[in-house]
């Protein structure tokens, strides 16, 4: 038997039900705790969860929405289950989803916690995988779970995600952190010493430095003994590299997962930011970054709804040009033709009015 890629042969747990072994032991760091990486999926957060679902049928837009895509889990928001989707993508490279049914029908989804979910194939064949899910002692198969991978390798019973795949670089910039922070607490550094041009018996220095360290007051002065002179050891966290290695850092973590330094609020040396190249990788950022999560979350959709509609992204929306550049391209839409008032104002998100006026010119 194989379970998420490796084969495993059985011990003296043969007795053990299948299902009950528990998942690998995860990292003792949390990759959470990095504002960088919190901060990065916070943005993959509210970039998908903000974006409109339409589903579609033969390329045509429907006007409803079936209650699956409208509200996924009967329990819980859209918003809320699109979140833990990407969330899961993000950080175990898997976002496990179990349906249930009512009747035959399935009436709720529900995302399931990656870490807690073991993946099994109970066959021989790599390419024709019978796949079967383990979640909290219970075995589902694929027709109860639907497994959604950030990124597929072949012969992987599990997906690839930015932070799982580059772990050691994540956790490299937790150790920095961790070492910045400790460096001004920790005891074992030298905060300074005391200096004389004189001979010093090792008598002399144990009091002088006994008599330094003793306690006082808040804004107490020091006295020192006859030609001491106390001398700081004043490290700036610019001499100690440490702002350099945590834009780095940043910078690292932003291109792992696929966000422009902008969104990230982060310095790039050597850039020069314009509103046109941020529009620019704003668009980047969409169809190379988003449409990841984007298309796992629809092929989703896609399997739940009836036969010949499919769920799509509005991806205007993440897009939208500001309200002069809108507006004269809706102006250049509706003089050609090609639109009319009522479909800009649905693009605008505004009713539509009682009568649309009639286009004026170069109607076709």
């Amino acid at each position: 038997m194989k379970i998420a890629g490796r084969v495993l042969t059985r011990g003296a747990d043969d007795d053990m039900p299948d299902g009950i072994r528990p998942p690998a032991r995860q990292t003792a760091c949390d990759p959470l705790s990095l504002s960088t990486v919190f901060r990065g999926v916070q943005v993959l957060q509210t970039a998908i969860t903000g974006l409109p679902i339409h589903e579609m049928r033969g390329g045509v837009k429907l006007d409803n929405v079936s209650s699956i895509v409208l509200q996924p889990d009967v329990n819980r928001s859209r918003r809320d289950f699109l979140a833990d989707m990407v969330a899961s993508m993000v950080i175990d490279g898997n976002a496990f989803v179990r349906l249930v049914r009512f009747g035959g029908d399935v009436v709720s989804c529900e995302v399931l916690p990656p870490a807690l979910v073991v993946v099994s194939d109970d066959g021989h064949d790599p390419a024709a995988p019978k796949l079967r899910y383990s979640y909290l002692g219970k075995d589902y198969g694929p027709d109860d779970i639907v497994h959604c991978k950030f990124l597929n390798v072949p012969g992987r019973l599990r997906g690839l995600g930015p932070i799982s795949a580059a772990r050691e670089e994540v956790e490299g910039a937790q150790m920095a952190r961790d070492y910045k922070a400790k460096f001004y607490t920790d005891s074992s550094n030298i905060k300074g010493y005391l200096q004389t041009e004189e001979k010093v018996t090792p008598e002399i220095a144990r009091n002088a430095k006994d008599a330094w360290k003793a306690t006082g007051t808040a804004a107490d002065i020091k006295v020192l003994g006859s030609k001491l002179k106390y001398v700081p050891l004043d490290m700036k966290p610019a001499d100690l590299q440490f702002l350099e290695t945590q834009k780095f850092d940043t910078t690292q973590i932003a291109r792992l997962l696929g966000i422009p330094a902008s969104i990230m609020l982060a310095a790039v040396d050597g850039s020069n930011l314009t509103y046109s190249n941020i529009e620019q990788s704003w668009i980047e950022f969409a169809d190379y970054t988003l449409a990841a999560y984007a298309g796992e979350i629809e092929e989703l959709f896609n399997r739940l709804l009836p036969r010949g509609r499919t769920a799509a992204f509005d991806w205007d929306s993440s897009r939208r040009a500001d309200m002069a550049d809108r507006f004269n391209a809706y102006k250049t839409a509706i003089d050609a033709g090609w639109m009319d008032v009522n479909e800009v104002r649905a693009r605008e998100a505004l009713p539509p009015l009682i009568a649309a006026p009639e286009r004026t010119s170069n109607e076709a």
